[in-house]
This record gives C-alpha cells, sequence and structure tokens, in this order.
C-alpha cells in the first residue's frame, strides 16, 4: 500500500510522525511538504476533462504530486484550520486533485458520482487549529466517496496517536 502524505501546515512535525507512524505498520508513505512549493488555484477551466484529460492546464508544482496521486492508496493531508474548515492551503491542494476524475457520470453507492480516471484514493486529514470536527470528518468521507475509496478520518494535531493509518 502506498500513502502520500501532503503538508500544507507551517509545522511539518505532525507530518513527520504520521508518517513515522505508517512506517512503523510497514507501509510506505512519502511526504511531500507544499509549504514551498508553487501551487496555484484550481481555475476550474475543465482543461483536465475537455482539451487535456487527466493533465492540469496549470504549469506548476502540483504536477509532481498528481502523478505520484494516480499512483497511491491512500492520501492524507496535513493542514492548518480556517473557520472550522481547511485553511486556504489545504483547499488549495485538495481543489488540483480533479485530474485524476473523468467528466463521465455514473451511480456508485447511490450517488453520482465521476467516473475515476486512475484507481481509488482513501482520503484523511490531520488538522491544527480549531478545526470542527463533525465537519472535518464528512469532508474526508465525501472526498474519499468521490475518489472511489473510504474515509481515513479527521484527526486534531493533539490526537495523532489515534489516528488509524492502515485501513
Amino acid at each position: 500500500m502506498k500513502t502520500i502524505i501532503l503538508n500544507t501546515a507551517d509545522n511539518i512535525r505532525p507530518a513527520e510522525a504520521l508518517q513515522a507512524q505508517i512506517a512503523a505498520k510497514g507501509e510506505d508513505a512519502e511526504l511531500i511538504d507544499t509549504t514551498t512549493m508553487d501551487i496555484r488555484h484550481c481555475m476550474g477551466c475543465n482543461h483536465c476533462f475537455l482539451k487535456t484529460p487527466g493533465v492540469c492546464a496549470i504549469k506548476d508544482d502540483y504536477k509532481q504530486i498528481l502523478k505520484k496521486l494516480a499512483h497511491s492508496d491512500s492520501l492524507w493531508l496535513v493542514s492548518g484550520t480556517r473557520f472550522g474548515f481547511l485553511d486556504y492551503k489545504g483547499k488549495r491542494v485538495m481543489d488540483r486533485i480533479l485530474p485524476m476524475l473523468n467528466m463521465d457520470l455514473c451511480f456508485r453507492d447511490g450517488e453520482m458520482r465521476h467516473t475515476l480516471r486512475y484507481g481509488t484514493l482513501n482520503v484523511g486529514v490531520v488538522y491544527s487549529g480549531e478545526g470542527n470536527q463533525q465537519l472535518l470528518d464528512f469532508w474526508c468521507y465525501r472526498s474519499s466517496a468521490n475518489l472511489g475509496g473510504h474515509s481515513l478520518g479527521a484527526y486534531s494535531v493533539n490526537k495523532i496517536k489515534e489516528v488509524k493509518v492502515c485501513m
């Protein structure tokens, strides 16, 4: 099982602790620190659906992340929070995941979803700050469902030892 940990938080220690936890279980975990990378906002141009399927039109550092996500089973996002939800850095990284999906729609688990371009992806979040636990848990569930996977859950950095790293 391959896991990608995207750190968007200013403090990398929670991401490193999560990586160590995953490695201790014998899983492969790659930590990517996005804090110094050039990752721009999704423009909603739909080029990744229509003109260049699976390839984002924005030419920045996210291209290398997308390639790694396409070959991964799980994604952990380590992010700060604002107003109870992911801060703009975490949200920006997740919005750019759209090229992993096709424009075609299908019913999956009784709901309309985009068809998957690559394999499924499980999603979890480790957050700092005053995150709304219920909202972040629901967001993990919805994000995972959209990517054909299952939720790994949302955990405060204060409860990082409780993270269920292997699913």
